[in-house]
């Protein structure tokens, strides 16, 4: 990463509204056992690669102070409705304007319900208009057919993949990885495309 990206940038405190959700910056006072329990989930650990250990509530504390808020951000994904928190998002800022971003729905009720379409467009504009970064990247596995899936709808573009590149926490085999980007201004044309679709 950049050295310029760091202390030199200010804490952000990010507040995304979509229609049903609300992204925003994560604080220690959300470390909770609810958020614990998603990172024990067999099939959150299986996508994500995760190795199995303990996660509780000084666990997930510990991982939010991981992230400073300025160059390494750790957002929370909430049902505006009940408050209900459902998911986070990592984003790691990086040189040249550009951000890599990771994604988890962790409450499984909401899992391929439309949570990440929803927020799509409110967040690039957030990231790519509001903030002014030009590149957003991603890397996914490749057994994440889900993820990969939704990155191409949202109109990233496969720029290659890593064959064996990552070992599995699981049995040691070896897992391919996806590498995906998508320019601001790629991004303005899908969202011109995606919007007219809908009116």
């Amino acid at each position: 990463m950049s050295k310029q990206l760091g202390p030199k940038l200010p804490k952000n405190n990010i507040r995304i509204y979509s229609e049903k959700y609300l992204v925003r910056t994560l604080k220690l006072s959300d470390a909770s056992d609810h958020w614990a329990n998603w990172m024990l989930d067999p099939e959150v650990m299986y996508l994500m690669n995760m190795p199995a250990r303990e996660w509780t509530q000084t666990h997930i504390a510990n991982y939010i102070k991981q992230f400073d808020q300025r160059s390494r951000l750790l957002l929370g994904i909430f049902e505006k409705e009940s408050s209900r928190h459902i998911g986070i998002v990592t984003i790691e800022l990086r040189a040249k304007d550009q951000y890599l971003i990771n994604m988890l729905i962790g409450e499984p009720q909401y899992r391929n319900k439309g949570v990440a379409t929803e927020i799509a467009i409110p967040f690039g504009n957030y990231f790519l208009e509001t903030m002014g970064l030009t590149t957003a990247r991603a890397t996914v596995l490749g057994r994440n057919a889900v993820i990969n899936h939704y990155l191409r709808k949202i109109g990233f573009k496969l720029d290659g993949v890593m064959k064996d590149y990552v070992k599995s926490h699981a049995d040691g085999t070896m897992l391919d990885l996806c590498l995906y980007s998508i320019t601001r201004d790629e991004w303005r044309a899908w969202k011109a495309t995606n919007l007219a679709a809908k009116s």
